[in-house]
């Protein structure tokens, strides 16, 4: 089942706990460097996961579906939710909203929302499908599709943001107000993503593959190119792909695995069906080149097999890997 990281600003008492307001941030929990929290703020929640998909709002919601529009990225997520510490801290949900759309202004981004009010909803108060986990069982931030009320007071800014690394960081932040209860809330939603995946299943030249065929058994490629977490080969693979079915052609009573591997990033499922995806998508583009079909078998293992440990993105980046292996 897919995981939804849904961060909607909540301003209802039954979502959260009943107890008194308290000022320190949870154990374990910090600000995120892009983006700090407001002042007089303390973090009321805090859920931070290595690699996973988050669903960020871009659209107003159908009350009557009970859905909003989304765009899924994936990566570093972070999620924090931000109270205020006194409940004599009269600030608006505009206030808030303002700052932190000048604040992401800096950043120079893209925005995928900005909405306030009944812009976001069109009522005064609308049943979303969505809510965060238990507050009251210190549950983490994912939402488990159980319906919530929540008031106009709400603002949502979500921004894509370029990154050094080519990539782009996505950041979503709910704002709102719970005024029976002198509560304010700064929710965000922040997924670091890269550009490019460079999961490599090719090589060099033919004599490369000779080598470690006869050698080995197997060789592990370098230069076919996806991108990050998808089975699409990219066009700047072609050279490598041509060196591979030259490869084929002069070898032609030979078979072949071709088998992926990842990293232990994301969920066993996953990995297995991406890894399945992609040597499948090698065994397409070869057998489209004219290499016959009865002569590769396409072959997933995900990270079972890792060529280093995965506690570091250097092991992970070896482990993530497709290979030929002579049958």
């Amino acid at each position: 089942m897919q995981r939804i990281l849904l961060l909607v600003l909540l301003i209802s008492s039954s979502i959260l706990s009943t107890q008194a307001l308290a000022s320190r941030d949870v154990k374990g929990s910090s600000d995120h460097p892009l983006i700090s929290r407001y002042p007089g703020f303390f973090i009321k929640g805090y859920n931070q996961i290595e690699y996973d998909e988050a669903e960020l709002i871009t659209g107003q919601f159908d009350t009557k579906k009970k859905t909003a529009k989304t765009i899924t990225v994936e990566g570093k997520v972070t999620n924090i939710l931000y109270q205020n510490k006194s409940p004599a801290m009269n600030v608006s949900a505009l206030q808030l909203y303002k700052n932190y759309e000048k604040a992401l202004k800096k950043l120079k981004p893209k925005f995928l929302l900005a909405c306030r009010g009944k812009k976001c909803f069109h009522k005064q108060a609308v049943d979303l499908g969505f809510y965060i986990g238990n507050w009251a069982h210190k549950r983490t931030l994912m939402y488990k599709g159980v319906h919530k009320k929540y008031g106009r007071e709400i603002g949502i800014l979500t921004a894509a943001i370029n990154n050094n690394s080519g990539g782009k960081t996505h950041i979503m932040i709910s704002v709102g107000v719970d005024t029976p209860n002198k509560k304010r809330y700064v929710l965000m939603s922040i997924v670091e993503s890269d550009s490019l995946d460079t999961d490599k299943i090719a090589i060099g030249s033919v004599d490369d593959i000779r080598k470690g065929i006869e050698t080995e058994g197997k060789i592990e490629l370098e230069g076919i190119y996806f991108d990050h977490n998808k089975a699409h080969i990219k066009p700047e693979s072609r050279d490598t792909l041509d060196i591979i079915a030259s490869y084929l052609s002069s070898n032609p009573n030979k078979s072949f695995y071709v088998v992926g591997h990842t990293d232990n990033s994301g969920s066993l499922k996953h990995n297995m069906n991406l890894s399945n995806n992609r040597a499948s998508a090698v065994v397409n583009a070869l057998v489209k080149m004219g290499v016959s079909n009865k002569r590769l078998t396409a072959k997933g293992i995900g990270p079972l097999s890792p060529n280093a440990p995965n506690r570091s993105e250097d092991g992970k980046a070896k482990n993530r890997r497709v290979e030929l292996v002579e049958n």
